[in-house]
């Protein structure tokens, strides 16, 4: 524990030393011309360095303390209600907003998805057996790759996927 102490007391003076004298220093030499830029680097991973020790010994300690254990475990109810009121609170919130704005909830947009493919699947199969160079075939090509166009745009997550489908 004395160890401990002394490597936490030691980076402490490390990190003042560092910020108030060595980093200031290097950066005025640097600056003048007296020295090169890694010696700045170098001092300041120094300053880091002992900083990440010092930021994490006390983490440690902290999480050793019973008392930072206990009073955890009694909060922890709390946060877990609290977590669940704001996601009751939001759920309702935005659910009267996509119904006011007129965007479509991701269960509509899932089920329009699921059509699209299902037309698609029965477009191909109908245009298997077409002759390759019929007026028919042509209109299931395009109507195909609208399908397509409609279903990346889908994908993007775009809020006029309803009404684009709707228009077609």
């Amino acid at each position: 524990m004395a160890e401990k102490k002394s490597q936490s007391t030691e980076d402490l003076l490390t990190v003042y030393k560092t910020l108030f004298l060595d980093l200031p220093l290097a950066g005025t030499r640097w600056g003048l011309g007296m020295s090169k830029e890694k010696e700045v680097t170098e001092t300041a991973w120094k300053g880091y360095d002992a900083w990440a020790r010092l930021a994490s010994a006390s983490i440690d300690n902290l999480y050793r303390n019973p008392l930072v254990g206990d009073l955890l475990a009694r909060s922890l109810e709390g946060i877990l209600r609290w977590q669940r009121l704001s996601n009751a609170l939001a759920g309702a919130f935005f659910a009267g907003l996509w119904q006011a704005v007129g965007l479509p909830k991701s269960a509509e947009v899932q089920a329009l998805q699921a059509e699209v493919q299902a037309l698609r699947e029965e477009l191909r199969s109908l245009t298997a057996g077409l002759p390759a160079q019929s007026k028919e075939r042509e209109a299931f090509v395009k109507v195909d790759a609208r399908m397509e166009a409609l279903q990346v745009k889908m994908k993007e997550g775009n809020g006029a996927v309803a009404a684009t489908s709707a228009a077609t």
